[in-house]
């Protein structure tokens, strides 16, 4: 079978001979996978670069032990993870704290947090990973925090409206972050990328909403950052249900997942423990999604959801959407 490989991927293996350093070369080699059509004619593909990323990894973890000590690595776990970053005393631990349900220390002076905490944000019936990471500021930023950034699915980015400095600190950390090739919120266009470059879907929160003079730095985020952000105003003083429960809606969307529920032939769906898979994904990538098998002897999927008809018939690459219940024949 014909690998029929699409010219976005060509272009990235072009960028992936002009890269020199790991961390470069990792995240080219990821955007490769993610562009790489998954079926039988590029299984010896996927199985190459998945050696390629793992041995990778393996030299940037010896090498920054090296330079600097120590790697730090969080497992990924849920739906997927997103890293909280900000300046020091922004909130983003209470703003993790409150979205979790679980206590983080937090306190009015700077840099409590000093390693990335995980906590498990719940949103309808999946989780999302949040990593509260160390505040960053001039002096502290470290190369394993870059690394952690990099490896995450999206960023949140939490900024304190009611302190007069607060748009001095988001300047810098975007502007260091960007001098180390990684880019946070929507990618400008313009000039050549250098290589390694990685960008972060990020959304932005305006927190302490409920202080003086916050909605004038609202309005300044707005003009400083709307093609390239998000803003979402927030509070975690006065967020009720439906405040909090919005922006875990808005955090989920960063990943650009749905929600997939299995039903076998003739029994009732489980509802209990959804898939999540990229959207736009397929009636067949969600079938090698749930086993390799599956994918390979698929003869027939139902649909019930965003079919037209209930138990509905559909080909192979009919598109999903978030809630659908689908049953696979093999």
């Amino acid at each position: 079978m014909p690998a029929n490989l699409p010219p976005q991927y060509i272009s990235a293996e072009q960028k992936l001979k002009l890269a020199r350093d790991p961390e470069g070369k990792i995240a080219i080699l990821e955007e490769m996978w993610s562009l790489l059509p998954k079926h039988k004619g590029t299984d010896k593909i996927q199985a190459d670069i998945k050696r390629r990323i793992s041995k990778l990894k393996a030299e940037a973890e010896k090498s920054s032990s090296r330079k600097k000590g120590f790697s730090i690595t969080v497992v990924r776990q849920g739906a997927g993870q997103i890293v909280v970053l900000g300046p020091p005393n922004s909130g983003k631990s209470s703003v993790v704290s409150l979205l979790t349900g679980i206590e983080l220390k937090v306190a009015p002076y700077p840099f409590t947090t000093v390693l990335p905490n995980p906590a498990m944000m719940p949103y309808l019936d999946v989780s999302v990973q949040l990593l509260d990471m160390p505040p960053l500021a001039e002096g502290h930023l470290e190369f394993w925090a870059i690394n952690m950034i990099r490896n995450a699915d999206a960023a949140l980015l939490v900024v304190d409206v009611s302190r007069e400095d607060s748009l001095r600190g988001l300047d810098w950390i975007l502007s260091e972050l960007d001098r180390r090739v990684t880019h946070l919120g929507r990618e400008e266009g313009g000039s050549e990328k250098p290589s390694g470059y990685s960008v972060k879907e990020t959304l932005l929160v305006a927190n302490k909403m409920d202080c003086d003079g916050s909605n004038e730095k609202v309005s300044l985020l707005h003009d400083l950052y709307e093609g390239r952000f998000d803003i979402f105003p927030f509070s975690c003083t006065i967020a009720g249900d439906g405040n909090a429960q919005e922006l875990r809606t808005r955090i989920f969307a960063l990943l650009g997942m749905i929600r997939i529920y299995s039903k076998q032939p003739g029994k009732k769906p489980d509802l209990a423990q959804p898939f999540t898979i990229r959207s736009g994904s397929t009636v067949l990538e969600f079938a090698e999604h749930v086993h390799k098998d599956f994918a390979r002897g698929l003869k027939q999927a139902r649909i019930w959801g965003s079919a037209r008809f209930e138990g509905q018939a559909v080909s192979r690459d009919y598109v999903l959407r978030d809630g659908d219940v689908v049953e696979l024949s093999v």
